[in-house]
C-alpha cells in the first residue's frame, strides 16, 4: 500500500523570533548600540587614562556590528529564496 504523498509544497513556517518583524527589531536596536559604541570609542581614545579600557566599547562595537550583519544577511537569503 503505497503512502498518501502530498504534491503540494508547503512554505516553511519561521519561528516567531525569526520573522522578519524580529529581525528588523533587532538591527533597529544593534544600530544604536553600534552608535553608543564608536563614541564610547572616541570619548576613551581622547582621554589618555582611558586607553586600557578602549576594549570594552571597541567589543561592545564589533558584537553588535555583527549581530546587526549576520541577521540582515539571513533577511536578504531568506528573501532570495521566497
Amino acid at each position: 500500500m503505497q503512502l498518501d504523498q502530498n504534491p503540494f509544497f508547503r512554505k516553511t513556517i519561521t519561528p516567531w523570533y525569526d520573522s522578519n518583524f524580529a529581525c528588523r527589531l533587532l538591527i533597529a536596536a544593534m544600530l544604536p548600540v553600534f552608535a553608543f559604541a564608536m563614541g564610547g570609542i572616541l570619548v576613551a581614545g581622547n582621554d589618555p587614562g582611558f586607553l586600557p579600557h578602549t576594549w570594552f566599547p571597541s567589543t561592545l562595537g564589533t558584537l553588535s556590528g555583527f549581530l546587526a550583519l549576520k541577521v540582515w544577511l539571513r533577511m536578504r537569503a531568506r528573501a532570495r529564496h521566497e
